[in-house]
């Protein structure tokens, strides 16, 4: 997504920390040289309630997603469980398998794509819920000792946002990335494909070593293709420039 200026239209990408502090201080300065107008409260409230509805929706889209992957995943496998309980774990119930668990693993890629591709919009939003209190800031700057979340729109705006602690960084990240609902799903998606890849080879009656390695390469091959997927949720700033960022005197 390329960076864009006061205007919405679309600016230079900076690819050294220079170039984007040189951006963000003109882009700060052009905001500066148009003072808001009465009615700017009103038009600031509004954004901000419209930025708050569509967070919303896109978490109640994640849970949905993650509600329907799951629900569906439990169903085929009593499904397949009451097969193999009536004609016994044979052919039948193997071709079966075969069958619907790949739907069901398609089901779960792209539950987990948009899981992603939600945890990097839930960050944009943040960013600009926080442009907007840096505008309230800019007509009532007395308030700023009652704001909790941050109001500059830059790494450390969003970690105040989230109310994270900066001192920990990277075991911040090593957990987020550990229990996010992404990775949860990722998880059970990877071993659903090693469960296609052991049936597979049931089917062709190889040997049960052979059976076993293609279990633990199936896990860790689709996990492991999955993972880089998080890159952008986990920065989802490395192609924006801030337009308000966190003066360096600010502890």
């Amino acid at each position: 997504m390329e960076p864009t200026d006061n205007r919405g239209k679309a600016g230079p990408s900076t690819s050294s920390p220079e170039r984007a502090h040189d951006a963000a201080a003109s882009a700060a300065a052009d905001v500066a040289d148009h003072p808001l107008g009465p009615h700017a409260p009103a038009i600031l409230a509004t954004e901000h309630w419209s930025l708050l509805g569509t967070r919303s929706q896109i978490w109640n889209e994640a849970l949905n997603r993650a509600t329907v992957f799951l629900t569906v995943l439990s169903a085929s496998i009593v499904a397949l469980a009451l097969l193999a309980d009536a004609t016994g774990f044979g052919p039948h119930t193997t071709a079966v398998a075969l069958v619907l668990l790949p739907v069901v693993l398609l089901l779960g890629i792209a539950t987990y794509v948009r899981l992603v591709q939600i945890n990097t919009e839930d960050a944009r939003l943040v960013l600009a819920m926080n442009r907007l209190r840096h505008a309230y800031l800019k007509i009532e700057p007395g308030l700023e000792p009652y704001f909790t979340t941050g109001h500059h729109d830059d790494e450390r705006g969003l970690l105040v946002t989230y109310m994270d602690d900066r001192s920990r960084r990277w075991l911040r990240y090593l957990v987020y990335f550990l229990i996010n609902t992404p990775t949860i799903v990722a998880t059970v998606v990877a071993a659903l494909a090693a469960a296609i890849a052991v049936l597979v080879l049931q089917a062709v009656e190889a040997p049960r070593a052979a059976m076993v390695a293609a279990g633990v390469v199936a896990f860790l091959a689709l996990w492991g293709g999955l993972m880089p997927l998080q890159r952008q949720s986990m920065d989802p700033l490395r192609n924006t420039t801030p337009r308000f960022p966190t003066p360096p005197d600010t502890p």
